[in-house]
């Protein structure tokens, strides 16, 4: 399909500033009745009073509003930025393909009926993607509720949200929005639009719902909004991404421009993944696939709502911290307490003030009060404001913490229950507000009232609601001021294997052949050969000596205990013997259909701390690196981290740090420190060999894998390789 109209080609294609901000909307299925989606359109678009044009495309109408409506798109004799179609879903595809006929940069489709509804739906929207890709017209949807540009009053949606008759949420912030918003769901980014509103005064630059994606995706508006001035952090709320090979180098940027991303990954359940699936027809990727890669690429995921709209206000009004130190203000001993218990539990510290800063505070905290940390001003303070001073108490001690070296933030608490407090101390505060360089966080232990939340937005601070909200907050702001201080370029590309060898991998490899790989590649194992008969088991446990294991090698058997293919600890030639042909005998009942390799006799390893090591292939993020304890360990603890390839040995240490079992590892309680340097070496070179590979590998099971004291090394008791080219995956092989 060839491209009209007189734009080019690579400008329609990249400029969503254009789609953001069109000069001209045509609405296809225009109406009258603003109560329809198809009127809310036209309507909110009056209401904002929309100062570009708009062609409203009605075979069946001369006129809709006193406006002239036009047959079809093609009589519409002007350039047309975005085409709003509110048609049924049967007809949506035949006008997104006249969009393209005569040259509009962008169409939206609201109409749900696709990919969630089943392998028809599907089919057709792939083939609104289909246009898209051939034409240079840019689709966003199509099941989408559109967006709205908060900024220049521009809405492209029906979201009643935006309904300019809805009474407004009240906010005490004036001036243009600091946040913006992409979601795969319409509902929900208009919801968390009137949240960061309600709850901190927080406008919104731009509202955008992807909705299906079939072109447009949530990366592409990610993107444009890291280069918008006037956005200071975006809110994404995602059920799975697309094209996630463009995520790092977004990211980075975002980090250097000093926009954190503060995303929420749904379908964590069972529960959830159904719902995406039948909601959007999307197939997801693991949840822990998605928090490794978030936390890689220094986005910060977040648990519900509420701390989206923190984090929002948090980025949009203070200074990053420059570590994690923080000094807690209060007016209650026993809200104090329990902040410093939130904060600690949050990985915050809350370290004893310094002598010249506890001197400073001690000109107007009360002898009954506290000047360490938390620092207890007393009830007194609203009571008697003054206490004998003239410069008001609250607001001295507050600036004096913001000003010590000691603290990297500052928690102010104090009743608001009305907004005596904050209008007693609103000029000073707002002050201080004005030469932030530390966060200061406000909490109020009583619910605080309207006018409080009002005054805190107009001073150009914010009250967030509870002590885990306040310490949560200020831990994320700790993470993401570290992560934009540790940016670094991940390590140069590993070198292909040999054509043989991913060959080799492609096809999956049994336990004696994928040994005998790693070993090529720096990866120690023990003594092991593979024998075919009793005879050649005697020979080589001989060879090998006591105590020697047999296992079954076969590519059809990958749970050699249930068929009885394993025997440990043998010891004397006949005891060799009879365990070899027991155990052929055995597999030979159980799995008749089962090709034998043969018996691979293994010298016994000696006794180690237990850890599994491997990768696995997700579908969105491609390989990655888990480890955590081994043996049976794995599947009752489930204590495991999870990384995105490439893992250097830096990164491999901090995975094992993440552990709950790294006390075992670094020598808790007397016990031996491990060889953690020769388990993250093992697992930089297991990185190294499967970023070489391509795609040849889907799984690699290491398990156990034996740590030793340290000096003394690793060795890998057991391995199995799943390649591309096979049908099954790997599971619990010993």
């Amino acid at each position: 399909m060839e491209l009209a109209g007189n734009q080019p080609l690579v400008e329609q294609a990249s400029a969503l500033g254009r789609f953001l901000t069109p000069q001209s909307i045509a609405i296809v299925g225009a109406s009258a009745d603003a109560g329809t989606i198809r009127g809310r359109l036209l309507d909110y678009l009056i209401q904002r009073d929309y100062a570009g044009a708009i062609y409203l495309v009605s075979p069946s109408q001369p006129e809709i509003r006193g406006r002239k409506t036009y047959p079809t798109l093609a009589s519409i004799d002007a350039p047309i930025d975005l085409v709003l179609i509110a048609t049924r879903a049967d007809a949506t595809l035949s006008i997104v393909e006249e969009c393209a006929r005569v040259g509009a940069r962008f169409a939206i489709c609201y109409s749900s009926g696709f990919a969630e509804a089943g392998e028809e739906g599907e089919a057709e929207q792939r083939r609104l993607g289909e246009v898209a890709r051939n034409s240079g017209l840019r689709i966003c949807g199509p099941n989408t509720a559109g967006f709205f540009n908060a900024r220049d009053a521009i809405p492209a949606t029906f979201a009643r949200n935006i309904d300019g008759r809805r009474a407004p949420i009240a906010s005490g912030r004036q001036g243009p929005g600091t946040v913006s918003i992409v979601a795969q769901s319409g509902g929900l980014v208009f919801a968390m639009s009137d949240r960061c509103l309600d709850e901190h005064g927080l406008g919104i630059n731009f509202a955008i719902s992807t909705g299906n994606e079939a072109d447009l995706g949530t990366l592409d508006f990610v993107e444009h909004l890291v280069g918008d001035e006037g956005t200071k952090a975006i809110l994404l709320l995602v059920e799975a991404l697309k094209d996630v090979d463009r995520l790092p180098a977004i990211a980075q940027r975002a980090l250097i421009a000093g926009k954190p991303i503060i995303v929420s990954k749904f379908g964590r359940t069972e529960a959830g993944s159904r719902a995406i699936n039948s909601h959007a027809g999307r197939l997801t990727g693991s949840s822990a696939a998605y928090d490794a890669a978030f936390a890689r690429h220094g986005l910060l995921a977040t648990d519900d709502e509420n701390e989206m709209a923190d984090l929002a206000a948090a980025f949009s009004l203070f200074p990053l911290p420059s570590g994690n130190r923080v000094a807690i203000m209060t007016t209650s001993g026993g809200a104090g307490v329990w902040m410093a218990d939130a904060c600690e539990a949050a990985g915050l510290e809350v370290p004893i003030l310094d002598d010249a800063t506890q001197a400073a505070l001690a000109k107007y905290v009360p002898s009954y009060g506290a000047t360490h940390n938390p620092v207890d001003l007393t009830a007194q303070v609203t009571v008697n404001p003054l206490g004998g001073v003239t410069e008001s108490p609250l607001v001295a001690t507050l600036a004096a913490l913001h000003d010590s070296d000691s603290v990297d933030a500052v928690i102010l608490i104090a009743n608001m229950s009305d907004g005596d407090v904050l209008a007693r101390e609103q000029q000073g505060l707002s002050a201080l507000a004005a030469r932030l360089r530390k966060p200061v966080l406000l909490y109020s232990h009583a619910p605080a009232s309207p006018k409080s939340l009002e005054l805190a937005q107009q001073i150009g601070l914010s009250v967030f609601a509870s002590t885990r909200r306040v310490a949560r907050t200020l831990g994320a702001m700790v993470c993401y001021a570290r992560s934009r201080a540790e940016m670094t370029a991940d390590p140069a590309p590993a070198q292909p294997l040999a054509a043989q060898e991913i060959a080799a991998l492609a096809d999956g490899l049994v336990e004696y052949e994928a040994k005998a790989l790693l070993a090529r590649h720096g990866l120690p194992g023990g003594d092991e050969v593979l024998a075919r008969s009793a005879a050649e088991a005697v020979i080589a446990a001989r060879e090998i000596g006591a105590p020697v294991a047999l296992k079954i090698q076969s590519a059809a058997i990958q749970h050699k205990t249930e068929v009885g293919g394993v025997a440990l600890g043998l010891e004397g030639e006949d005891a060799v013997r009879g365990a070899y042909e027991k155990m052929m005998a055995t597999v030979g009942e159980k799995r008749p259909d089962a090709a034998i390799d043969g018996i691979l006799v293994q010298k016994m390893l000696k006794p180690g701390t237990e850890f599994a090591l491997g990768i696995v292939r997700d579908p969105d993020f491609g390989p990655l690196m888990m480890v955590g304890l081994g043996g049976i360990f794995i599947e009752i603890l489930k204590d495991v981290t999870v990384e995105p390839l490439p893992v250097s040995r830096d990164k491999a240490m901090a995975m094992l740090r993440r552990l709950k079992a790294w006390p075992i590892l670094d020598g808790a309680r007397g016990r031996a420190p491990l060889d953690v340097d020769a388990l993250a070496g093992a697992m930089e070179q297991l990185s190294r060999l499967v970023e070489g590979s391509g795609d040849a590998v889907r799984e690699i099971d290491l398990n156990p894998v034996f740590v030793y004291p340290r000096g003394e090394g690793i060795a890998i008791a057991d391995a199995l390789v799943v390649g591309r080219n096979e049908p099954h995956a790997a599971g619990d092989h010993a």
